[in-house]
This record gives C-alpha cells, sequence and structure tokens, in this order.
C-alpha cells in the first residue's frame, strides 16, 4: 500500500472510530515537549497539569462527530499515536474493510456498556468511559434490596470486561520489548 493510499485509509478508518479521541481507550493524553499547553488550551482543549506535567483530559474537547476540529495542530502523541487497525492495514496484515468491521463491533460494545452505565444510573457527564464505568461500579449495591440494579451492574461489569478485551487486544498497541 503507498503511503498515499494508507493516509486516505487511516482518515477513512479513525473517523468511523474515534475511540482514541473518546474517552474509550484513554483516560488522559500526555503532553510532550514541544506541546504547548496554553495553546492547546486556547483551541478548547481540557489541559490540566499533575505534578508539573501536563496532559488533556479525554475525550478531547476537539472530537466532533468523530472528526477532530484542529487536526493541524494536535498534540505530539495524538500525531503520533496508530491503534492496532492502522498498524495491521498498514503492514498488508488487514485490509481496511477488515479493519472497519472490528471498528464497528468494538464501536458497538461502547454503545452497550455506554447504556448500561446510563441504566446503572449516571448520564453521560463527558468524562472517559472507564471513569464513568469506575464511578458506577463504587456505588454499592444491595442484591436484596435492587435486584434489578444488582442485575444491571452485572451486566455492566461483563461488557466492560468484553470492552477491555476487545480495546486491548485490536485497537492498544503492544506493549514496547524490554
Amino acid at each position: 500500500m503507498s503511503a498515499e493510499d494508507f493516509t486516505k485509509a487511516a482518515s477513512r478508518l479513525c473517523t468511523a472510530c474515534g475511540m482514541c479521541c473518546d474517552g474509550t481507550m484513554f483516560q488522559i493524553v500526555k503532553l510532550q515537549p514541544g506541546d504547548n499547553p496554553a495553546e492547546l488550551g486556547r483551541l478548547g482543549l481540557k489541559i490540566r497539569s499533575r505534578d508539573g506535567e501536563f496532559h488533556m483530559e479525554q475525550p478531547c474537547a476537539a472530537l466532533k462527530e468523530l472528526s477532530c476540529t484542529v487536526y493541524a495542530m494536535r498534540p505530539t502523541r495524538c500525531r503520533l499515536f496508530h491503534c492496532q487497525q492502522l498498524r495491521r492495514v498498514e503492514s498488508g496484515e488487514a485490509a481496511e474493510h477488515e479493519a472497519l468491521a472490528v471498528i464497528v463491533a468494538a464501536r458497538e460494545w461502547v454503545g452497550r456498556v455506554r447504556d448500561l452505565i446510563v441504566q446503572n444510573g449516571l448520564r453521560e457527564d463527558g468524562q472517559a468511559l472507564l471513569d464513568r464505568f469506575e464511578r458506577v461500579m463504587s456505588t454499592p449495591v444491595d442484591a436484596t434490596l435492587e435486584p434489578e440494579l444488582a442485575v444491571a451492574r452485572e451486566a455492566l461489569d461483563q461488557a466492560m470486561r468484553k470492552l477491555r478485551l476487545v480495546i486491548n487486544r485490536e485497537f492498544r498497541p503492544p506493549p514496547l520489548a524490554k
């Protein structure tokens, strides 16, 4: 695949996915040397500092309808990130339509988890998916007093386990060899 063909395929796949930006895969994005926190903040990104290091909170405020509104000025980590699906297409290990099928299936799991979070009493609040999941799961439920909620909680836990497995296997880059 030529570099130009890959760039076009990557654009189509990324705008069908968005999970690296919408709070599904990551809670924060650490800024790198050369990233300008003040400028990124002026672009509307949620920039925070912890222990002298800057990061951008997820979901990304620049993500609109699965497209980046600050693409040309996005942080370094955003520029360099290639999920496993992009890597597989680039290497020829997978065709674009195969990667798209994986993305569509994963997005369906994301939708299930989001729906189950709402069924468990937490409305969408602009936090990363894992943060929302952990908030729901940290609230105790008495199965004898609230059996329906206990069932919904178990369904959420199982759906999140499945989603994490899919994200780790199909999207996150493998750990660096030591």
